[in-house]
């Protein structure tokens, strides 16, 4: 838990009340006029602040309410010396926290502080649990890069405490991170913060940091921290004195950081840090969503223009059937420009043999009537030469669904083998999941895939033919599609993004949709059914969220319980005679065993949900070092002994390392029946590879276990506990890129090896 802190502002009652907070752990400060406290507030951060009153320059009110004027959300306790009805009434319109009267009762007052701080820390983490709903909801609806930098900015900017905050754009190739988006108070301020995270500058800001270690990274105050050297006169202008930077992730990919800015020191504590790590991820997935959107609609809208087959688009006119429109390779082949083409006779491009077939043999109306069968057809370049094709031409309808023109699709025979390709490619596009639809200018379905109507639950794709896309969506929706998206399509911009549909028998499914102009008007409409990917997202939103409660719960709930067991057990000693004596201790000692299993279990949970971490390269002699401490001290019956130096090398870890030592090293102790416990630790460097050999006199492992002995939930020779320790020893060592197994130990005992690599 971070230091708590409260600031007592006048003379009255002082030393009683921060004598009892002290008792409380609660840090002290003073202030003795309303004008000195103003300063400090200004300067540092306080949980919590206590006014006698009246002060020698404030009455109690107005002091008040100049606090809420600069810091509406800090907890404010008023301890008047002459309290009365009219000033409790005054302090509750002005905000008060709370109010207790100078009555003596010191006991009280530190009560009151206590449970103002606790209530304030607890409201601000749901302000910040709030903002990471709020951001979730909005990027539900965003749809491209841009629209998720500036929802995220305006919402933190909107947040108190947060001041200011901005997005950096992350290059892997040359480690830049570069401000992209930002929203606050004069966010020209970026300009002069110049951002490298490629670890070529030793006293690197948050942003650079939390590049590297893909974690949350702060700067508790701004004007003292050499760090903030580089930008500190620039942010301090604008009143920032503490700031975070998130790692915006999805997976191993990093997207960029953003960085937060409060107006007070240490604003984030530990609660905070976890949900803005949440808030990165959720960011990195919105990220990751929209330009996997992009990917998918500019394959579709890629589809005509970079089809590896000529396409035209033709129309019946007065003289003839002519050319609408072309694709670029159909203009190509032919020498030929697309404007040139556009508004041509389709007779001008065929040989004479070929313009016969087209229209003195009917080539043409049969086409029009669906009734034309895959044939070669010989056209004509402008330059004279002759192209042999392979045609297969559809009917193409008008908004009445009358016939005025053909799809007509030429491959060019010298290519055959792209041919089959392309062949096989549309067999795939026909059989495949996503609904495709024509709808032309005037919102009437021209064409419809089978997918689309097996999304739709319509038994035939000829339902549509005719009919207005509105019947596949209800009231709403198409409100919504007429106000932002039908205003953009119809002025040639694509459009993607969410949307529910309508099925036939009147049930809603979420989709992905996306909406491409056409030339003519209309537009092509793609639909995927994304039932089973939002179940699936909210089924691990559920599970991470349960296994975090589970983590709290063990954490915090069991482990204190335990510890205020343990607490009075202790006092009881005391109390008790020599055979009760007996039992307390055993009491004591299973107490104490029971917090150490609710430690390792919460270990072992915080490695399940940071399964995709990260390593980093830590020091191994000063973890190994201080967990031999650590635990020596905690074992006064078992000798600990380190057998020469630990060597100063680097392995890839994490900050559970320690853990792991700690947990072998336990185990060595609390496993040994010997009747003096001894544990000896020795470290050599073996070419690339650092080892570590833990070794205890105890009973040893057998053959048949040694194995088996790291399994989850597997127990030691003879134990009572949970096997969750070994288990995470090797879960973690696993993830280190090493290895860890037990061998025996000479004349008796276990010796348990980890072998991790070396980084530079």
């Amino acid at each position: 838990m971070s230091t708590r802190r409260v600031l007592y502002v006048g003379a009255e009652g002082r030393e009683g009340v921060l004598d009892r907070l002290a008792d409380a752990d609660v840090e002290g400060r003073t202030a003795a006029t309303a004008a000195e406290a103003l300063d400090r507030l200004a300067a540092t951060s306080v949980d919590c602040v206590v006014a006698s009153s009246p002060l020698p320059d404030a009455d109690g009110i107005d002091f008040l309410e100049r606090v809420r004027s600069a810091h509406p959300h800090l907890p404010f306790v008023l301890a008047p010396t002459d309290g009365s009805e009219g000033l409790a009434s005054a302090a509750i319109g002005a905000g008060v926290t709370d109010y207790v009267a100078a009555d003596g009762d010191r006991e009280r007052l530190a009560e009151a502080v206590v449970s103002a701080i606790e209530s304030g820390r607890e409201r601000r983490t749901e302000r910040v649990a709030d903002l990471v709903r709020t951001i979730q909801s909005a990027l539900v609806r965003a749809r491209t890069v841009e629209d998720i930098d500036e929802k995220v900015c305006t919402a933190i900017d909107d947040t108190e405490p947060y001041a200011f905050a901005w997005i950096g754009a992350y290059d892997g190739t040359d480690g830049q991170v570069t401000p992209r988006s930002s929203a606050g108070v004069e966010v020209d301020c970026l300009e002069t913060i110049d951002l490298t995270a490629d670890g070529s500058r030793t006293n690197r800001g948050p942003a650079e940091r939390a590049v590297e270690s893909r974690s949350v990274e702060t700067v508790r105050d701004v004007s003292t921290t050499p760090e903030s050297e580089p930008w500190r006169d620039a942010v301090l202008e604008r009143s920032y004195r503490s700031s975070a930077a998130v790692p915006l992730l999805h997976g191993d990919r990093l997207h960029g950081v953003l960085n937060v800015y409060a107006d007070r020191t240490a604003a984030f504590d530990a609660g905070e840090r976890a949900l803005l790590s949440d808030l990165g991820e959720t960011i990195g997935h919105a990220y990751h969503r929209v330009r996997m959107q992009e990917l998918y609609d500019s394959q579709y809208r890629q589809l005509f223009e970079e089809a590896p087959v000529m396409v035209a688009l033709t129309r019946d006119g007065d003289d003839g059937p002519a050319i609408e429109d072309c694709n670029r390779r159909f203009a190509a082949k032919l020498e030929w420009t697309r404007d040139d083409l556009r508004g041509r006779p389709l007779a001008d491009v065929y040989t004479d043999e070929a313009s016969r077939k087209l229209i003195d043999e009917d080539g043409y109306e049969r086409a029009l009537a669906g009734e034309f069968v895959t044939t070669e057809r010989t056209l004509r370049t402008r330059g004279g030469d002759r192209l042999e094709t392979l045609l297969q031409a559809t009917p193409r309808r008008n908004t009445d669904g009358d016939v005025v023109g053909t799809n007509a699709l030429f491959v060019d025979l010298t290519e055959r083998k792209r041919a089959a390709e392309v062949l096989d490619q549309a067999e795939a596009m026909e059989a495949s999941i996503d609904g495709i639809g024509i709808i032309d200018e005037t919102g009437v379905f021209v064409y419809a895939n089978r997918a689309h109507a097996d999304i739709y639950g319509y038994e035939d794709a000829d339902a549509f033919v005719g009919s207005s896309w509105r019947m596949l969506y209800d009231a709403d929706e198409i409100e919504r599609f007429d106000d932002e998206v039908m205003p953009a399509v119809r002025a040639g911009e694509e459009w993607r993004g969410e949307a529910t549909g309508v099925r036939a028998d009147g049930s809603t499914f979420p989709q992905d949709l996306s909406l491409t102009p056409l030339s003519d008007g209309g537009y092509v409409c793609v639909v995927r059914d994304i039932t089973e990917r939002k179940q699936y997202e909210r089924r691990l939103e559920g599970q991470r969220d349960n296994l975090e409660i589970l983590n709290q719960v063990v954490r915090h709930d069991i482990r204190n319980d335990l510890q205020v067991v343990v607490g009075y057990a202790t006092i009881l000693r005391e109390f008790v005679d020599d055979e009760g004596g007996d039992h307390l201790e055993q009491l004591i000692a299973s107490g104490r065993d029971a917090v150490e299993i609710t430690k390792t279990a919460a270990d072992v949970a915080e490695v399940m949900l940071s399964a995709t971490a990260e390593t980093k390269p830590v020091g191994l002699r000063y973890v190994l070092t201080d967990r031999i401490d650590e635990v020596g001290a905690a074992h006064a019956d078992a000798i600990l002994t380190t057998e020469g130096t630990v060597p100063d090398v680097t392995v890839p870890a994490d900050d559970m390392l320690g853990s792991a030592f700690k947990n072998l090293l336990t185990n060595a102790i609390v496993h040994n029946d010997g009747p003096v416990k001894r544990v000896t630790v020795s470290v050599a460097v073996a070419d690339d590879a650092v080892v570590v050999r833990v070794a205890d006199n105890g009973p040893g492992i057998p053959d048949t276990r040694k194995d088996a002995i790291f399994e989850d939930g597997e127990k030691g020779l003879d134990s009572e506990g949970t096997g969750l320790g070994l288990y995470l020893v090797e879960t973690l060592v696993d993830r280190y890129g090493g290895d860890v197994w037990v061998e025996d130990n000479e004349p008796s005992g276990a010796v348990f090896v980890v072998e991790l690599p070396i980084v530079d």
